[in-house]
């Protein structure tokens, strides 16, 4: 391997690891409040950018460069689903608050009464970390059939064609468990919405 080809695949490592976050205990818990974090920074600021754009880029950054960095990285791990490895918690906790956040921001009008330190929108997207975060973490119903199908009922089964071996594995039960606390995110919010 020559010295450029090491070069990328060390960037790769920092890259997927979020710069050695991913090594702290808790890794994929302290790269989605990293996402968290980035977004509240940039909604607060006096920008005119949306924080769902940033969760969309920092979602399309991640899940297209993912398969590259997953190849460039892997001489790095031990396994082929490290816990350093935490683009896939990027991409996910990327794709929740993204959703979430163009929800919001499109049926916009609600208010909370919230201490003033925090907004109406800040208080979906910690909701939606801790959703995240649990369903991540347990791996409940369709979040843990999308990264091991051999649990799964027979009709996931049927709609599952990925190798079991597959990098996309990685991040796809991310990808589910963002999906997943967005929808009863959006859900409570409907419900408040609805009341009112």
């Amino acid at each position: 391997m020559s010295s450029k080809m090491d070069f990328k695949n060390k960037i790769a490592y920092q890259i997927v690891t979020l710069f050695g976050l991913g090594r702290l205990p808790g890794g994929g818990t302290w790269a989605s409040l990293f996402i968290l974090f980035l977004v509240i920074i940039f909604e607060d600021s006096s920008t005119n950018v949306l924080s769902g754009e940033i969760a969309l880029y920092t979602y399309m950054m991640s899940f297209f460069s993912f398969g590259y960095l997953y190849e460039k990285s892997l001489p790095f791990f031990d396994s082929k689903d490290p816990k350093e490895f935490v683009l896939d918690e990027i991409a996910g906790m990327s794709f929740a608050i993204m959703i979430v956040g163009i929800f919001s921001w499109f049926f916009g009008g609600f208010s909370f009464d919230l201490p003033n330190y925090i907004n109406n929108q800040e208080l979906l997207f910690v909701l939606t970390f801790v959703l995240f975060r649990i369903f991540d973490i347990s791996k409940i119903g369709p979040v843990g059939w999308s990264e091991d199908p051999k649990n799964a009922p027979l009709w996931w089964k049927k709609f599952d064609t990925d190798p079991i071996d597959s990098p996309m594995r990685i991040m796809t039960d991310d990808l589910v468990a963002g999906l997943l606390s967005s929808i009863i995110v959006i859900s409570i919010l409907s419900i408040y919405l609805w009341i009112l």
